[in-house]
């Protein structure tokens, strides 16, 4: 059997093997267990702060939560603060640097970590008085400094860049703007420009403005008792935290779309869509609707049984996995449903998505989907009993929501009760399918007029990976008469121009990487005309190289025992991967390029170019509008696991020798992310061809 390697591929990349399983019927479910919920005890102390005990004495230790009611908080040109802030809490307190704390906090093998609404700890029992002080420390005495705050920034803006290659992320991100817009808590976008916007000031704000013990929640679990408890927080610093006033905010609630509408992120490169198919759902926590919509849920959605997965994967075969879910919320929820589809399917998955969600309203469910999804939520409650920290959880959720005081007590009763009626109008009032948002990311030259017909309005929008929408399509705004050589022709001219290109006889690049912890060196040569090589490096040790020479390659691994000549029909995969300037090589591979569009890359304008090779694969080239250059790449390469995509960003441009070489290369491959750094750049030493030797 013939095998493909990408070098990448092979570096960033698990293979793991599942081991295949044969569906058999479940077994019918049996009677629901007898629940006893779990007691805890309460009490508030003078600052306002509520505590929840519950105790559980089969193994020494000790849990804590706290949690922060307050309400969402609408960031604006600042989006990102709120997050930050969190972030910050566990990077030194006035008393304590990091290092200080977090040897602390080790010292007795505890655990302590912040959100920007609360945080979490456990440790041994005997060790509760000293965990105590070290919380409330990080709590009351956080010492917010710049140069924390820059590496927090930095983390944010690496997530950001991880997000633009990620489909399932960019879906998520304009469902949100679709269903709240962009004016609401939960539709605001953080951005480069939001993260670059705000500052320490905004941090510390936001601290001294909700970190306020009387909109606080306590959760003590584990080998302790309340009246214990209760003396510990007493006698320390938890009693200092100073109640205050936490301003109370809402915000109009958004509506169903009026008709259906269709929106799409183009992604030219990619071979699958990201669907998504959502509505507003006005569900609150706990309320008497909550039992009834899981259940409902549950049987359209919920799982790998549930009707979409049955649909979609098992009898059509369009995607790996369909589901669904509805959330609730205090403001406002939502229903949605996902899978990610072939492009040339992209059409029918949406037929058969509409119809699965038109069927569960028409339709009443049978008595025996009724039943499975009763008994599924059965075990998981009971299940979720085990851990006594559900106990407190539920406690909490009592409070905070005002629920009624057996409410959990009670919960097997409710979801014994709920008939197939409640399920219908569940599905009635939280689904509306011809009130939907039908979100494609995707090749838009493929998809597009396949979804035309699903748009009430008659027309597709169209939006970008930031959730902005665009008001035209790219296509329009494209100079008249602009080609792809063009494009290809002012690439030539901005990297220095032909002529100087032509004296390039060979060229060594050294770059240097990190990836999880690991150093690496990167050695990229090329020698006219035909000879290629590159090394990646660890310890000055070989783990992976590509050798091209000629009309023969070979690909080596010793880690994973790869040691092979490069199949003729991949030999111009690893060929254009191994070129310093590959795009340079299209015309004598019989690539051809089609001009697709322009596009927003890192807020700037390109030119995005398809290019397709004569095996099919295909390569998405960006260049600058304003420059020239090349600043992105998206490849999507067949690996074991399905499609990956394969990003490069290319930045730092410098001359070298008359022609600009980028210094610092960006490469994003399925969840992990290389950035590598020029070291140097060599042109012209007369490289032995003995590196080339295969």
């Amino acid at each position: 059997m013939r095998k493909t390697y990408h070098l990448l591929l092979l570096l960033l990349v698990v293979v793991s093997t599942a081991k295949a399983q044969t569906r058999q019927t479940p077994p019918e479910p049996g009677p629901a267990p007898k629940i006893e919920l779990g007691k805890y005890e309460s009490f508030t102390l003078k600052n306002g702060l509520k505590v929840y005990v519950v105790e559980n004495h089969k193994v020494p230790v000790v849990s804590m939560s706290l949690v922060l009611d307050r309400d969402p908080i609408l960031e604006g040109e600042k989006a990102g603060y709120v997050s930050a802030a969190g972030q910050m809490m566990r990077t030194g307190t006035k008393s304590r640097s990091k290092d200080e704390l977090d040897e602390a906090v080790d010292f007795i093998g505890a655990e302590l970590s912040f959100t920007s609404t609360g945080f979490s700890a456990s440790s041994l029992t005997k060790h509760l008085p000293t965990l105590l002080n070290l919380s409330a420390d990080a709590l009351l005495n956080p010492d917010f400094k710049q140069e924390e705050l820059d590496k927090v920034k930095k983390q944010m803006l690496a997530s950001l860049a991880q997000e633009k290659d990620n489909p399932d992320a960019i879906a998520r991100k304009v469902r949100q703007v679709l269903l709240f817009g962009k004016n609401h808590p939960y539709g605001e976008q953080m951005t480069e420009q939001t993260v670059e916007s705000f500052t320490l000031a905004d941090v510390q704000n936001y601290y001294s403005s909700y970190f306020k013990p009387n909109i606080a929640y306590l959760a003590v679990v584990g080998d302790v008792k309340a009246k214990e408890v209760k003396k510990l927080l007493n006698k320390s610093a938890f009693k200092n935290w100073q109640k205050g006033e936490v301003k109370q905010l809402s915000y109009p609630l958004p509506q169903k779309p009026a008709q259906t509408e269709v929106v799409i992120v183009d992604r030219p490169s990619a071979v699958q869509t990201s669907l998504a198919l959502a509505n507003p759902a006005d569900l609150k926590p706990g309320s008497p609707e909550s039992i009834p919509t899981q259940l409902m849920n549950n049987i359209l959605g919920g799982s790998s049984t549930a009707r979409l997965f049955m649909n979609l994967r098992e009898k059509h075969g369009y995607t790996y996995g369909a589901y669904s879910s509805v959330s609730s919320d205090k403001l406002l929820g939502y229903f949605a449903a996902s899978g990610n589809v072939r492009n040339a399917v992209t059409d029918s998955a949406v037929v058969e998505f509409k119809n699965e969600l038109s069927r569960i309203r028409s339709e009443q469910v049978s008595e025996q989907e009724l039943k499975d999804a009763k008994a599924y939520m059965t075990g998981s409650f009971a299940r979720g009993l085990e851990n006594p920290n559900t106990v407190a959880f539920y406690a909490i959720n009592t409070a905070r929501y005002n629920l009624p005081k057996d409410y959990y007590a009670n919960y097997l009763k409710k979801v014994e009760a709920v008939t197939v009626a409640d399920v219908q109008r569940m599905a009635q009032k939280h689904i509306t399918p011809d009130q939907l948002y039908i979100i494609a990311v995707g090749n838009a030259s493929d998809i597009a007029t396949k979804l035309e017909p699903f748009d009430s309005e008659g027309g597709i929008s169209y939006y970008n990976t930031s959730g902005d929408k665009l008001e035209r399509s790219t296509a329009a705004s494209l100079p008249a008469g602009l080609t792809a050589e063009a494009v290809l022709t002012n690439y030539v001219q901005a990297l220095g121009g032909k002529a100087n290109i032509d004296k390039l006889k060979d060229v060594s690049i050294i770059s240097s990487a990190t990836m999880q912890g690991t150093q690496l060196q990167f050695v990229q040569q090329q020698k006219s005309p035909d000879k290629y090589h590159v090394a990646i490096l660890m310890n000055n040790n070989p783990m992976q190289k590509v050798t091209i020479n000629g009309s023969k390659g070979k690909m080596e691994a010793p880690m994973q025992g790869v040691n092979q000549e490069i199949p003729a029909d991949q030999l111009n995969t690893q060929l254009l991967e191994a070129a310093i300037f590959g795009v340079l090589l299209y015309d004598k591979l019989g690539i051809k390029t089609e001009l697709k569009g322009l596009e927003s890359i890192d807020s700037k304008e390109a030119y995005a170019i398809e290019a397709k090779q004569p095996n099919g694969q295909r390569t998405t080239n960006y260049f600058d509008k304003e420059s020239g250059l090349l600043v992105k790449t998206i490849n999507s390469i067949q690996s074991p696991q399905g499609v990956i995509t394969q990003t490069r960003s290319y930045k730092n441009y410098k001359e070298v020798n008359g022609i600009k070489f980028p210094h610092a290369v960006e490469t994003s491959f399925g969840p992990q992310t290389i950035k590598t750094e020029v070291q140097s750049v060599e042109v012209n030493k007369g490289i032995s061809d003995d590196v080339f030797k295969l």
